[in-house]
């Protein structure tokens, strides 16, 4: 069982975030320690902080599985937080968003790195992990000035371009046509049957995870009144985010992948089947001749781009396996 509770922090332009913090629930002889890591995870474009719970309790149980003979990965704590333009974050500043463009992908990546240097999580030993769009904001939070405190980076289907750019790169115009699709989305349904019947027909919703549907469903989306009429819509409207799929901070992420990895261990997981990150990409974006020298990559079976969606279980494994691979690292280096 995983212990949850909300939290809410504002940012220094005035938006605010929602935050969820997770643990596991310990028995009474058996205290939480304070030693374990604390892990920071942010979403893809369209998803919620929620959508990381299958992931988490599955984590929390192989920690507490660990043979006694490995080394022990602990996680002290969880935190998941939604994008100030997602979930709960989204109606916390409905107003503010309203007046604004989009939300962009460096201001994603400056509200993770706010929020890593925080007294929420001061003196913990900070583990990010990103996936699809989150990972970009992380890489270019990571490349800053003053960077965030992490120990760690795990990054779950990166969406960097690097360079070199071509004239009609296709990374590119991947990006343009998800913006088109993303507008022409459908966003109001009659009630929340309509909206799980709707979902369960259609690609990409159908081959979710059990588990991860239903908290999309529960967090996802929200009951509004429009001209006397109750609809189901989700938190975040496609108009807010278009922003996370401007090429422009994609390929700014690309140019400052070698700088963070100078900076940080970096730990790369990629789904069994190539989608929105071809293998042409998957090389580029882990060429270690041009200093993008990941600590590991790792393969999630039974998934594409949406790993964390179709296989929350098998992308613990792999998040899990990066931990321990790193706990390993720090006895040797201490032995």
């Amino acid at each position: 069982t995983m212990l949850c509770s909300s939290h809410k922090f504002d940012l220094p332009d005035g938006l605010s975030v929602a935050a969820k913090c997770y643990r596991k629930e310990y028995t009474q002889d058996g205290p939480r320690s304070p030693n374990g890591v604390t892990l920071v995870l942010a979403h893809c474009s369209s998803g919620h902080k929620e959508q990381w719970e299958p992931v988490l309790l599955r984590l929390f149980e192989l920690c507490s599985q660990s043979a006694p003979c490995a080394p022990q990965v602990c996680i002290r704590e969880a935190w998941a937080l939604d994008a100030q333009n997602h979930g709960d974050s989204a109606l916390l500043n409905k107003t503010a968003l309203q007046r604004r463009q989009p939300i962009t992908i460096q201001e994603y990546g400056s509200m993770l790195a706010h929020f890593a240097q925080s007294d929420l999580v001061k003196g913990h030993e900070l583990v990010a992990v990103g996936h699809s769009a989150s990972t970009s904001a992380w890489t270019i939070a990571c490349a800053a000035e003053t960077p965030p405190p992490l120990c760690m980076l795990i990054l779950v289907e990166p969406v960097m371009v690097t360079p070199p750019l071509l004239p009609k790169d296709p990374r590119v115009i991947a990006g343009r046509s998800n913006t088109a699709s993303v507008m022409s989305r459908k966003e109001s349904w009659s009630d929340y049957a309509d909206l799980a019947a709707y979902m369960g027909k259609r690609y990409p919703w159908k081959v979710w995870d059990k588990g991860v549907m239903e908290t999309y469903l529960k967090y996802g989306f929200v009951e509004v009144m429009t001209s006397g009429t109750k609809t189901v819509m989700p938190k975040s409207l496609n108009v807010q985010e278009v922003g996370f799929y401007e090429p422009d901070d994609h390929i700014l992420a690309g140019t400052l992948g070698t700088k963070v990895c100078s900076r940080y261990v970096v730990h790369v997981l990629f789904g069994e089947r190539p989608e929105m990150v071809s293998l042409e990409s998957r090389e580029s974006i882990c060429d270690g001749s041009q200093g993008r020298t990941m600590t590991s990559i790792s393969i999630v079976p039974q998934c594409g781009h949406l790993a964390v969606q179709e296989n929350p279980c098998g992308v613990a494994d792999a998040i899990f396996t990066a931990l321990r691979t790193q706990l390993k690292q720090k006895r040797s280096a201490r032995l």
